[in-house]
């Protein structure tokens, strides 16, 4: 087994996939031997412990078991790729998951209008429904639901919709609104790919772009191009999230180089950390914080983490 096809699968299973279809080619390269396609599925089923994995003898050239089954492989009993494409079933599970939506937008067409626009990433919502805003904690009830082709009693995810609420609210971009309540710390410890050439330093500060706000972050271990690992993330705001394994669209966020706006890191967050408590200098991103705060906007507070970087380094 090649050591790509080995990250592809782990990197796959991180993600919370839990069903793997395994298209082993070109087996007519080995007359369709059943010993080197059982060395390979035994292979794959001891890196994906726990996922469900169905393993197809295959002959793209030939098109055995691609469409059909094969009278090349009488051994092997299962479906065809495009027959196991077909009828696997779908997780459709989404709309059951409690209620998230990520403000992407306050909307204010006139002096009588506030709502906030965005994409519901799970769940469903009513008018009438209690939702609580994050971070700050704040109840309130949905009074509308609007959209372009009118308003709606109900809407579910992943529909983009505008929600006026029966109170005005200190809400901005970046902001959630929920049903339950969620996670919500500045530490928090994920699993994280790599995947920029220049290594991660941990003396750096990054911006974390999580759901629909970017936060100044910094991570507490090195990482190498395409390297994956265990890190703990400390961002200068408070960061609402789900654990990824709950909900994938809560629970991701991706990492940029400031410097060179380079996609750098993806990660998956696994579960907050204690607060950490420092009795002398504190960490890059505690040291930022107070200008991340005092900005306006996203936007004024990665420009003004950007100016104190570059006077940092120069």
């Amino acid at each position: 087994m090649r050591v790509q096809s080995k990250r592809h699968a782990r990197i796959a299973r991180l993600l919370g996939i839990n069903h793997f279809v395994l298209a082993v080619n070109k087996m007519d390269l080995v007359e369709f031997d059943r010993g080197v396609f059982d060395r390979i599925h035994a292979d794959f089923a001891e890196l994906l412990k726990g996922a469900e994995l169905h393993a197809i003898p295959m002959s793209a050239l030939l098109g055995d078991n691609v469409i059909t089954t094969s009278d090349r492989t009488p051994w092997f009993t299962g479906p065809s790729l495009l027959e196991y494409l077909e009828t696997v079933e779908v997780d459709r599970s989404l709309v059951h998951k409690p209620f998230r939506f990520p403000v992407q937008l306050v909307s204010r067409p006139n002096h009588t209008f506030r709502g906030y626009a965005g994409q519901i990433e799970s769940g469903s919502i009513q008018v009438g429904d209690g939702v609580t805003s994050w971070p700050g904690g704040r109840p309130a009830v949905v009074k509308r639901i609007v959209t372009w082709d009118g308003d709606l009693d109900m809407a579910f995810a992943p529909m983009s919709v505008t929600l006026e609420l029966d109170r005005e609210l200190d809400i901005s971009r970046g902001d959630i609104l929920t049903m339950g309540e969620p996670g919500i710390s500045t530490r928090f410890e994920a699993e994280m790919v790599w995947m920029d050439e220049r290594p991660l330093d941990p003396n750096r500060v990054y911006v974390m772009k999580h759901m629909t706000r970017s936060t100044p972050a910094e991570i507490d271990r090195p990482m190498e191009l395409n390297q994956i690992g265990t890190v703990v993330v400390t961002a200068s705001r408070p960061v609402v999230f789900d654990p990824y394994a709950d909900n994938r669209f809560t629970g991701c966020f991706i990492i940029v180089d400031p410097a060179t706006n380079f996609t750098s890191g993806a990660g998956m967050i696994g579960q907050a950390v204690r607060e950490r408590r420092e009795s002398g200098a504190s960490g890059a991103a505690e040291r930022l914080a107070q200008l991340a705060r005092a900005a306006g906007s996203d936007a004024e507070a990665i420009e003004a983490i950007r100016k104190a970087l570059e006077e940092m380094l120069t």
